[in-house]
């Protein structure tokens, strides 16, 4: 019992889980992914099924809301440090609240585009700005870790509300699909009364001297490294759309392995990404080490998709999975790597203009929502392991920029000189 209670005290040091503001952010991120669980797992059905709307047509809207989101998040971000990423966000919060909560009425499919473009433009700007409040509330020292398990969080809830979403989708109830919508509605609601009750330190003085320098002055537009990273960042989501869109079609259509097997790889990434990232940001927690992180994640991303390719030339349905079971492993090595490059993001951007930068930064992955399914997923599905390997170089290409382009910047010299 006593070593228990040590493992446990340790483990909340480790996690600063005795600090007030870790607590009410992680319940925050929890009701939050816990919607968005429920809401991802029913979305398309309900709006096909119970609405009507061609699946086309839920297509369309989604990439309308991805467009209005990839041209007002800087815009957002840039509010949010007027108003402070505390109030940002709960208005951002309210606003999906109000969004999601009008789905239920959304009988026209007019009416569902709008709303379509509102609630994805809000979902899109809240990580930034959620990043922003913690760079507020967290030193340097420890935003690595506040970040890895926020993450690891934010996955547990999504897998627990993707479980919730059973019971609609397996009885095809609509009552039920309403349920669940409504459950997601509020929980945005819960989620902006606990960001609500957090102390939030107030801003820091313009930057000066050096900390403009860091900045590259008022616009992440005019900093090249702010630039590249951002760019690299959309490279690196490609692991993103290789996980959820290419990988149900390529291993049903282009490998032998059992049709079980793509739920057992899904499962076992969530599980590895939440047991590993905490520790994966801990150990590339400063910016030289981040620079490094990302070199390292575009290796593993390039294994995986060498491996992916392989299992579609294997004959065995056990062997088949094998390779597939190794191609995951590395896959999801990436995926940790590059999340734990994100300190760039912050160390790179001037403190009164984080919510600006970091929503920029984001572009990064709503780019690739935008342009991802359409360069990704015909070409690797229907031409194979040419594409694969095209890929996995480009990503390995792009995870290296960061380290060519900066390893000898004053940030990552004084990362060196630190340890």
């Amino acid at each position: 019992m006593s070593t228990d209670l040590a493992r446990w005290a340790r483990l909340r040091d480790v996690l600063m889980l005795q600090r007030r503001e870790t607590r009410l952010l992680l319940a925050s991120v929890t009701a939050d992914s816990f919607g968005t669980g429920i809401f991802t797992a029913t979305s398309v059905l309900f709006f096909t099924t119970v609405r009507g709307f061609s699946v086309s047509g839920v297509g369309l809207a989604i990439s309308l809301g991805s467009l209005c989101a990839f041209f007002l998040g800087p815009r957002i971000g840039a509010l949010a440090d007027r108003v402070g990423p505390q109030k940002g966000l709960i208005v951002l919060f309210g606003v999906r609240a109000v969004g999601y909560g009008l789905y239920l009425l959304a009988h026209q499919y007019w009416l569902f585009v709008v709303l379509a473009c509102v609630v994805t433009t809000a979902d899109r700007a809240s990580p930034a700005i959620n990043q922003a409040l913690m760079g507020r509330l967290f030193e340097a020292k420890d935003r690595a870790t506040i970040l890895g398990t926020v993450f690891s969080a934010r996955n547990g809830a999504i897998v627990l509300g993707s479980l919730a979403a059973t019971l609609p989708v397996v009885t095809g109830s609509s009552a039920l699909y309403l349920v669940g919508i409504g459950i997601n509605a509020a929980s945005f609601i819960v989620a902006a009364l606990l960001v609500a009750r957090l102390h939030v330190p107030e801003a820091e003085p313009a930057a000066t001297g050096r900390d403009k320098e860091r900045g590259g002055g008022a616009s992440p537009l005019r900093d090249r490294r702010y630039l590249a990273i951002t760019v690299v960042n959309g490279v690196a989501q490609t692991h993103n759309t290789i996980l959820s869109l290419v990988l149900p079609l390529w291993i049903v259509h282009a490998t032998n392995s059992p049709k079980w097997s793509l739920t057992a790889l899904l499962a076992l990434n969530g599980a590895l990404a939440m047991g590993a990232q905490v520790p994966v940001n801990r150990m590339f927690a400063d910016f030289s080490a981040a620079l490094r992180a990302s070199a390292l994640g575009g290796v593993a991303v390039c294994a995986a998709c060498l491996a992916y390719a392989g299992a579609g030339a294997v004959g065995d349905a056990w062997v088949a999975l094998a390779v597939l079971v190794v191609a995951m492993l590395a896959h999801t090595a990436g995926e940790s790597l590059f999340i734990a490059s994100t300190p760039l993001s912050f160390e790179l951007a001037p403190k009164e203009s984080l919510g600006r930068y970091l929503s920029f930064y984001n572009l990064g992955r709503v780019g690739q929502d935008l342009v991802g399914p359409l360069l990704i997923v015909g070409p690797l599905v229907d031409r194979g392991t040419p594409v694969w390997l095209l890929v996995g170089v480009v990503v390995l290409l792009g995870g290296l920029v960061p380290w060519a382009l900066l390893k000898n910047d004053a940030l990552a010299v004084d990362g060196r000189s630190a340890r």
